[in-house]
């Protein structure tokens, strides 16, 4: 093909015919300029499919993590909710003269204590901000929104730290101090699954009640798990909306 083009060139020249070999020569320039923008497009089209298919795996991963939060978030939500309710009770045996039912008492004492915090799930935006992809997402709104999520999860972390610091000042710290914690665990774990007496569970002794009772700082533990536990639903709330609200960015993408 190249011995033929020049060929051509040849004899236009050996027939003194210039102005048509400067023709020819424009136009064999023009093809050769717009084979390389063939090429470039070509090659742009090939790079441009491949970044969105990268950007597609991403996209299914966010959405596997979103929807596992979303899970976690509303299993720690009624599980906050939860802990509000048995800790008012324990208020009101405080502020009750008479002496509580002792199994009761062990039930929404142990039911605040143990400890089942939020634990969120980003192991793909993590991969993203960690392997510098972030900018693969073409949706502007959709990297601004993961990144005031994770921010917003790191409150909660936070948030959910101080609140066990309260838990060990303030609840674990007397009640280990004075109770049986294998015993009440047990008794605890007959009492939720309602199986009634057993023979490895017994009763939280009356005296270690009364102790219990007596001490401020073990119904303070209580009061600042109600205030913590409303703030913390609060947060988790907010982002279990904010967390739909990307998903369904998400998905209207993944659907395109």
């Amino acid at each position: 093909m190249i011995s033929f083009f020049r060929q051509i060139r040849q004899s236009l020249l050996t027939d003194n015919k210039f102005s048509k070999y400067l023709l020819y020569a424009v136009g064999e320039i023009l093809l050769v300029v717009i084979g390389i923008l063939i090429a470039l497009q070509v090659n742009n089209y090939s790079e441009s499919a491949q970044t969105r298919s990268r950007e597609l795996v991403f996209l299914q991963g966010l959405r596997s993590d979103l929807q596992l939060n979303l899970n976690e978030l509303e299993r720690c939500i009624a599980r906050y909710q939860k802990v509000i309710r048995s800790a008012e009770i324990m208020i009101a045996y405080f502020e009750d003269a008479g002496v509580p039912d002792q199994n009761s008492f062990n039930y929404h004492a142990m039911e605040v204590m143990r400890w089942d915090p939020f634990l969120r799930n980003n192991s793909t935006l993590k991969e993203l901000i960690s392997s510098g992809s972030l900018g693969i997402l073409s949706d502007e709104q959709l990297k601004s929104g993961l990144l005031k999520m994770e921010f917003a999860f790191d409150r909660i972390d936070v948030a959910q730290e101080h609140m066990r610091f309260d838990y060990q000042e303030y609840l674990y710290g007397p009640f280990f101090r004075i109770g049986d914690v294998w015993q009440s665990y047990r008794s605890y774990q007959a009492f939720t699954d309602n199986e009634g007496d057993r023979p490895d569970s017994k009763p939280i002794d009356p005296g270690v009640v009364a102790t219990l009772l007596a001490d401020p700082a073990f119904k303070n533990g209580f009061s600042l798990c109600i205030l913590n536990s409303r703030d913390l639903i609060g947060k988790l709330q907010a982002e279990a909306a904010s967390s739909q609200q990307l998903l369904e960015r998400i998905n209207a993408q993944l659907i395109n």
